[in-house]
């Protein structure tokens, strides 16, 4: 999964499934234990995907078991991928969840949902699925708040946000994408406006809602490196890692 800045990731299917099914084995060789998942969340011009990638690279030093990244764009391949669909991603029905309030569920009945509402749900099923089998890290995708209300005795999430002041993500993506000052926030603005949308049709929550994370940093002040490490040490500290 290597890119510059916002790739368009390719799923390994290999490395999936084996990712599935080790994490399956492991599951199923004793007691069900708590899983652990990190989300991480990010304002449009924040270094999300840097991130995301930062702390996979220091999980795979310092955490015991194999992790996995996905994405909003990986997700959405997946649940458009009929094989895959049926392969990794199960009705809610099927699996024992305990959840205090479940707002989806509420939104449409499932004979009216349009194509957008059945993808969402499909990507609720896909991320709620990865959340039970644990050591995955998810970018986007709403799934800090599709998560966010899962039994604690059975799920810990670690729900991280980015953000960073307006001129600091502008000078950014004006240099990423070689834009002029004008464009550039034209770019902030209509992706933004996109990934709110997305969050307020579907979940009802802003994505900006605090109450929502664990830990919300600062990208301004803080760099890739320094971000990723705050992360896993906190891991460390909460006994995840252990």
């Amino acid at each position: 999964m290597k890119g510059a800045h916002f790739p368009e990731e390719v799923i390994d299917l290999k490395f999936f499934r084996d990712w599935i099914a080790k994490r399956k084995k492991e599951q199923d060789s004793g007691t069900k234990k708590k899983t652990f998942f990190v989300t991480i969340s990010r304002d449009y011009g924040c270094e999300g995907w840097e991130l995301a990638q930062k702390v996979m690279e220091l999980l795979e030093k310092e955490a015991p078991g194999q992790w996995n990244l996905f994405t909003r764009q990986m997700i959405e391949q997946i649940v458009a991928d009929e094989e895959l669909d049926q392969e990794m991603v199960h009705e809610i029905s099927e699996q024992k969840w305990t959840f205090k309030d479940w707002f989806v569920d509420a939104l449409v009945p499932t004979y009216l949902e349009s194509h957008s509402s059945h993808v969402f749900r499909k990507m609720k099923n896909f991320i709620l699925n990865m959340a039970d089998k644990g050591h995955c890290v998810i970018l986007g995708a709403g799934a800090q708040v599709i998560t966010h209300q899962l039994d604690p005795e059975k799920f810990y999430g670690v729900h991280i946000r980015i953000t960073a002041p307006h001129v600091w993500k502008l000078r950014r993506v004006e240099q990423m994408f070689k834009l002029s000052r004008e464009d550039a926030e034209r770019k902030i603005e209509d992706n933004q406006d996109t990934r709110d949308k997305f969050m307020a049709d579907f979940t009802g929550y802003d994505s900006r809602d605090s109450a929502l994370y664990t830990v919300t940093l600062n990208n301004a002040h803080c760099t890739v490196d320094t971000m990723a490490t705050v992360i896993v040490h906190y891991l460390k500290l909460q006994k995840v890692l252990g």
